[in-house]
């Protein structure tokens, strides 16, 4: 079996000094490894990987919506303004639940009913609206927008003074709805934006057999599992699998939240965690001539893949490698 481990927020592209992390394996891994530059938004990274066509297209067909009637996406959010930037964690981050996301869309459909707008939960994390007309206006995709953003960051086009009213709008609905009294309550992020969006292109094509608990997994067009918990939980699912598996793909995207937040001790436990469960597990597999090759990829402005053969070690002459916030050493 080949093995592509998709690991999106892997690289820390920053120049703040990471706590020290113990990733022996993957260490091996970049120093016997090929190394190519492929620089990837997250949308495009989770598109390239989980899905085929429009995200938005496979959106209307799982809600039994018509493909002629405009749509947009809109993604429920946690936001602060700060003086020259903006913090926003999306809905998964902040872990909205349905019966919420099911209240604030049907309120909104009240609140928004005289301008033709009509909200529908796909799931928790990310909604429909339907909207009168098709908009005039471009914003990025939610995946591109998380996190710590330049504060002046919005739509662009003809309509994007409209997209902004209505973003204002909702925000200021947001902010006196009972579900915010009691997520305040609770201690949870509020619920006091949404993101506007059009839409995403995916570019799946292999259908490899795919591990991933990913929400943004749910359009895969192959087979697909939930994602195991180590490197034998995974062989046992493709041995358990109806068909033999030639390719395999691992999505796990447990480091995106942690790169949203700027939570570098989060993301340096689940690093070492993946070193037991995954990398040393994966080269050991390698070195025996278990996998037929392995690629690690990841996204963002150095984002890349690391591309390792059977028994690569035997490469002896090559420099040692430390990860330290960067795929590509």
């Amino acid at each position: 079996m080949y093995l592509t481990l998709a690991l999106p927020a892997l690289n820390r592209n920053t120049s703040d000094t990471l706590p020290e992390t113990v990733l022996p394996s993957l260490n091996k891994m970049m120093r016997f490894g090929v190394h190519t530059a492929t620089p990837a938004r997250p949308s495009e990274f989770y598109g390239r990987f989980l899905w085929r066509g429009s995200l938005l297209e496979n959106a209307k067909s799982a809600l039994g919506i018509s493909s002629n009637r405009s749509a947009v996406f809109a993604s429920p959010v946690w936001q602060q303004m700060g003086m020259h930037h903006m913090d926003m964690l999306g809905g998964g981050d902040i872990q909205i639940q349905a019966h919420e996301a099911e209240t604030l869309c049907r309120g909104l459909n009240g609140f928004l009913q005289d301008d033709g707008w009509h909200f529908s939960p796909l799931r928790p994390d990310l909604w429909l609206v339907l909207l009168p007309e098709q908009p005039n206006w471009q914003a990025a995709p939610v995946l591109d927008v998380l996190g710590r953003i330049d504060g002046s960051i919005r739509a662009e086009g003809s309509g994007s003074r409209a997209w902004l009213q209505k973003q204002t709008e909702i925000q200021m609905w947001l902010h006196a709805h009972p579900i915010n009294a009691e997520r305040t309550a609770a201690q949870a992020p509020a619920v006091n934006g949404v993101w506007l969006w059009r839409d995403i292109a995916g570019g799946q094509s292999g259908e490899p057999f795919l591990g991933s608990s990913s929400p943004w997994a749910q359009f895969y067009p192959g087979s697909r599992t939930d994602a195991p918990y180590d490197f034998d939980a995974w062989m046992e699912m493709v041995r358990e699998h109806g068909r033999p598996v030639s390719d395999g793909l691992l999505f796990l995207d447990d480091l995106a939240v942690t790169l949203h937040t700027d939570d570098v001790w989060a993301y340096k436990d689940i690093l070492e965690s993946w070193e037991q469960r995954w990398f040393a597990p994966l080269w050991q597999a390698l070195q025996q001539g278990r996998l037929n090759g392995l690629t690690i990829a990841t996204d963002g402005g150095q984002g890349g893949s690391l591309t390792l053969k059977p028994k690569s070690a035997r490469a002896f002459w090559k420099k040692k490698k430390v990860f330290a916030g960067n795929l590509g050493g």
